[in-house]
């Protein structure tokens, strides 16, 4: 993340013109980074102390979030042939892009992901599965059975936070639930916190992961998905459901986008829609486009390779 020096200086210098003779070492916070770093040139030449650069570094915080500073990442690659890394990569992102607000989106082809407490007799059918060539993955996040294809759109979006629950469901939903109107050019309804519908149809399912202060959001988008195939490898609704008051069924009554809209929705239509939908949640005007960095990778494959692949996950229950 950039560090701004010269608004830093603009705020330190506007709060005080305490003077120091000497270089100073100063420890950044934790929202900046964390190093020891000696400022730069400019900055000594400003003599201000290190008790009024921290109190600069606290406003440039507030600037970063209210201000439109803070950038945020987006992330197109996608590895739709191996659900297993694409699935994977979430993780990682998670444990790797620390304190960078970051945006992806992904597709898998043909595949069941279940979450993390699903139960697979009772919500996959193996035998259509196996028919037609449907790969199997568990996530880390909670929530139902979903099926992906290459007509089903995936976001990921990670940045810090606190709140618990509230804030992942009731604050960080907000960027999809603005994408999504924008996409469609009118209202949706949210039922069981996390179910996007539109006309009386489920469009989008929603789950999120917390590790620490570290927030993950990250859903689907029906937007031309195989229906019929959808229906024939999962059990809708699971078996042994039992139905809560506190539930509304339309849980399970899926559809397209396609079918309840006029004209066409592309792949990039849904990409900028994201980016908008995120950004304004950030306050920020700006976003950046990125590669999946190296240490990013190798640590999505390592999980692929040891967890998500391995049937004494995908099958844990």
């Amino acid at each position: 993340m950039p560090l701004y020096w010269d608004k830093i200086f603009n705020i330190a210098f506007s709060i005080s013109t305490s003077a120091i003779t000497s270089p100073i070492l100063i420890s950044l916070p934790s929202f900046m980074y964390n190093e020891t770093i000696s400022p730069p040139q400019s900055l000594l030449l400003g003599h201000i102390s290190s008790g009024i650069f921290n109190s600069a570094c606290t406003n440039y915080k507030l600037i970063m979030e209210n201000k439109n500073i803070v950038k945020l990442r987006v992330l197109l690659k996608e590895y739709p042939n191996d659900p297993y890394l694409n699935v994977a990569m979430d993780e990682a992102l998670l444990l790797n892009s620390k304190d960078v607000p970051t945006l992806r989106i992904w597709r898998n082809d043909k595949s069941v992901i279940l979450g993390i407490l699903s139960t697979v007799n009772d919500e996959v059918n193996l035998e259509m599965i196996k028919k037609y060539g449907v790969k199997l993955v568990r996530r880390i996040s909670g929530g139902g059975s979903v099926f992906h294809d290459m007509g089903n759109i995936n976001y990921t979006f990670i940045k810090n936070g606190q709140g618990g629950i509230d804030y992942l469901y009731g604050y960080l939903l907000k960027g999809t639930i603005s994408a999504i109107e924008s996409l469609i050019n009118d209202r949706v309804e949210v039922y069981n916190e996390t179910d996007i519908a539109f006309k009386g149809y489920k469009i989008s399912g929603n789950a999120g992961y917390i590790n620490e202060d570290r927030y993950l959001l990250h859903g689907t988008l029906l937007v031309s998905s195989n229906l019929d195939i959808l229906h024939k490898v999962l059990i809708i609704p699971p078996k042994n459901y039992i139905k809560k008051d506190n539930i509304n069924m339309i849980k399970y009554k899926v559809s397209n986008l396609l079918n309840l809209v006029n004209g066409n929705i592309s792949y990039d239509e849904v990409v900028e829609v994201f980016i908008r939908g995120f950004s304004s949640l950030l306050h920020c005007d700006d976003y950046f486009f990125d590669d999946i960095s190296d240490g990013e990778l190798k640590h999505a494959m390592r999980l692929a390779n040891e967890k998500y692949s391995k049937k004494e996950f995908i099958y844990k229950r």
